[in-house]
C-alpha cells in the first residue's frame, strides 16, 4: 500500500512537469525552496516538544507518569512554535 502511494505521488508529479513542458512553462517554478526549512523546523520543534514532554514527566511536574497529555501538549506547542519559526524566516528572507 505505501508503495502505491508512493507510486502514484511520483507519477501525478512527473505528468504535471511534462504537462507543464508541453504547454511551455518552466516546471521549476513549482519547486518551494522554503519546504525543507518548514519540514526541518516542525520536526525539530516536534524533537524538542517531546524532549520537554518527557522532561516534565521525569521532574514530577505531572501527577501520573502513565498520562500521555504532556507528550502530546509539548508537541504540538513545539510543532507550532517550528512553524512560526518559519514563517518568519520566510518573511524576513522576502
Amino acid at each position: 500500500m505505501i508503495f502505491g502511494i508512493v507510486y502514484l505521488s511520483v507519477t501525478a508529479r512527473h505528468r504535471q512537469r511534462m504537462a507543464m513542458i508541453d504547454k511551455g512553462m518552466d516546471p521549476r517554478t513549482l519547486d518551494d525552496h522554503n519546504r525543507t526549512l518548514k519540514w526541518g523546523l516542525l520536526l525539530g520543534g516536534v524533537g524538542v516538544g517531546l524532549l520537554l514532554g518527557h522532561v516534565l514527566v521525569l521532574f514530577g511536574f505531572v501527577q501520573d507518569p502513565e498520562n500521555p497529555l504532556p507528550y502530546f501538549i509539548m508537541t504540538f506547542i513545539g510543532g507550532g512554535s517550528g512553524l512560526v519559526a518559519h514563517h518568519l524566516i520566510v518573511r524576513k528572507r522576502t
